[in-house]
C-alpha cells in the first residue's frame, strides 16, 4: 500500500511538473518571490507598471522601505490556465504564494525579503534581494539569495529523491530605458548558474510586456496593472494590484496576481 501511495504521489507531481528531475528547481521556474515577479518595480522601489518586470528572474531593484506585495501564481501542466484544486489534486497545477516586504537598511542601502509557501502544506522558502546605496544612472546592480535555508530542494519536495540544497545566489543589473523599457542580465548559482535576463516593455500606460531567459529555457506573457484599488495603511501610499498571464518553456500556462499596499 505504501509503496503504491508513492508511486501515485510521484506520478502527479510528473504529471503537474514535467519541469522537474535532479537540478531543476520546479518550484522556482515560475513566481520567484523576487523583486518584479508578476509587477513592476521601478529604480527607486515603487511598484509601478512602467518598472522592470520579471517573470522568474531577478532584476536589480528592491521594493522601497515597508513596501509589501502579496500575491499567488500557477502554472499549469499544458497551455490552458486553471486553478490548483484539491478535487484534481495537484494535475490542476503548481500554486505558488509570495510575501513580501522592503527593508530600509540605511547607510547599506535597500533590501527585501520575501517568505514563498510552496505548497498546501505550507512548505516554505525565504528569499532575499539587496541594492546597495548611492547608484544612479540607468544601470543600477542589486545582489541577492533564494532560499536562503536551501530546504525547497532542487527537485521539490514531494517525491523526496533529490534533497540537495537550493539556495541560490546571484547578482544582476537592470538597465532602466523610456518609455518603460527594462532589461536585466546576472549570473549566479545553482538555480541561477550560468546567464540569466529578462526584458519588459510597456505597449500602454498598463501593459506590460514581458520576456525572459531563466537559463533553462525562454519564459513570455503580459502583464496589466489594475492600478489604484484603495488606500494603503502607508501614510501617502494606495493599494493596487496586478495581473500577469503567460507561458513558461512554450508548453505551461501561467498566471499571478499580486497586491500591494
Amino acid at each position: 500500500m505504501r509503496r503504491t501511495a508513492l508511486l501515485l504521489v510521484a506520478l502527479s507531481q510528473t504529471a503537474l511538473a514535467q519541469i522537474g528531475g535532479p537540478g531543476t528547481y520546479p518550484q522556482f521556474r515560475s513566481m520567484s518571490g523576487l523583486p518584479g515577479s508578476g509587477y513592476g518595480v521601478t529604480p527607486d522601489g515603487r511598484v509601478d507598471p512602467t518598472g522592470a518586470w520579471s517573470i522568474s528572474t531577478p532584476i536589480a531593484y528592491s521594493l522601497r522601505p515597508w513596501q509589501f506585495v502579496v500575491g499567488i501564481g500557477n502554472y499549469s501542466s499544458d497551455l490552458e490556465p486553471r486553478f490548483s484544486d484539491t478535487a484534481n489534486g495537484d494535475l490542476g497545477g503548481n500554486g505558488t504564494g509570495q510575501i513580501s516586504v522592503g527593508l530600509p537598511l540605511g547607510r547599506y542601502g535597500t533590501g527585501t525579503y520575501t517568505l514563498m509557501i510552496l505548497s498546501r502544506r505550507f512548505d516554505n522558502a525565504g528569499n532575499f534581494t539587496w541594492t546597495p546605496p548611492g547608484q544612479k544612472g540607468p544601470v543600477r546592480f542589486g545582489a541577492g539569495v533564494q532560499d536562503i535555508s536551501g530546504g525547497g530542494g532542487t527537485q521539490g519536495e514531494t517525491i523526496g529523491v533529490d534533497r540537495n540544497s537550493s539556495r541560490s545566489f546571484y547578482v544582476v543589473g537592470t538597465f532602466a530605458g523610456e518609455r518603460g523599457f527594462s532589461a536585466s542580465m546576472g549570473v549566479g548559482d545553482r538555480r541561477f548558474q550560468g546567464a540569466f535576463g529578462n526584458v519588459s516593455m510597456n505597449l500602454a500606460p498598463r501593459l506590460k510586456a514581458v520576456g525572459e531567459y531563466d537559463r533553462f529555457n525562454w519564459n513570455y506573457g503580459l502583464g496589466f496593472d489594475l492600478g489604484k484599488i484603495g488606500n494603503s495603511p502607508r501614510r501617502g501610499a494606495d493599494a493596487g494590484a496586478s495581473l500577469f498571464l503567460g507561458v513558461i518553456d512554450g508548453r505551461y500556462a501561467y498566471w499571478s496576481v499580486n497586491f500591494r499596499f
